[in-house]
């Protein structure tokens, strides 16, 4: 059986639109994700001229991060896909609509991220991998319930981050 995109967002939009308490969850926990890790990561910063010393910790601490955020952003210029709720994308009904104008959803850059994030976490600090990870994952269901991504935006941006992380465990 082939994937529809449409009749599965569709599904999931119609559960939301019965639980608007669930939806405004979902919404808030775009945005309260979104934020977190951008707070975890200037912690890392942080954390790392506190407790470790040599320019190679501070290499991968900020250039694994710049590069990936650089690869999401040129990919993103490069394939123009658009979002799922514009017209020359599946036509669904988003229950989040992004009004700033941003129209580029290949490759998710919350995922690409989330995940290049929680993977440095995990090479200095490894016990917060899990905790790290699973709101990433919690983050890809958010943008595709809100019907900001495809899943393959979301996957390919988590890979994406994961590949720019992997490094630090190596640096």
């Amino acid at each position: 059986m082939a994937y529809d995109y449409k009749t599965v967002y569709e599904k999931q939009s119609a559960f939301y639109q019965k639980r608007p308490k669930l939806k405004r969850a979902l919404v808030l926990f775009n945005g309260v994700a979104t934020v977190s890790f951008m707070l975890a990561y200037a912690a890392l910063i942080a954390l790392t001229f506190i407790y470790f010393r040599g320019a190679r910790r501070y290499i991968k601490t900020f250039a694994l991060p710049i590069a990936c955020l650089a690869t999401v952003t040129l990919l993103r210029r490069l394939i123009h896909k658009p979002r799922p709720y514009q017209t020359s994308g599946a036509n669904i009904t988003p229950l989040l609509k992004k009004t700033d104008g941003e129209n580029e959803s290949f490759p998710s850059r919350h995922l690409a991220s989330a995940f290049v994030i929680a993977t440095l976490f995990c090479a200095y600090f490894p016990w917060t991998g899990i905790p790290l990870y699973l709101c990433s994952i919690l983050l890809a269901y958010t943008r595709f319930a809100l019907g900001l991504h495809y899943p393959s935006d979301l996957l390919f941006g988590a890979g994406l981050g994961l590949i720019f992380g992997i490094p630090s465990f190596f640096i």
